[in-house]
């Protein structure tokens, strides 16, 4: 699995921007070899991760929440 970005945010507003600028750079570098997808994963309620992950088929984002509800 590659890490594209790895970043917390403090509003909706920031996370939309950074989600959307880090799955659109992992779609490009995904193009060059064209055998991982995008990842989205939500660590914690403020903290979110995308990568390429050959566990998702390319072309596709799956998203994946790890965040323990009590």
């Amino acid at each position: 699995m590659q890490i594209i970005a790895d970043f917390r945010v403090e509003q909706k507003a920031e996370l939309y921007e950074k989600i959307n600028t880090a799955v659109a750079s992992a779609f490009s570098d995904g193009l060059v070899e064209r055998t991982h997808g995008v990842l989205v994963t939500r660590h914690d309620f403020d903290h979110f991760s995308v990568a390429l992950s050959p566990h998702v088929p390319f072309g596709l984002i799956h998203e994946q929440d790890q965040v323990h509800r009590n």
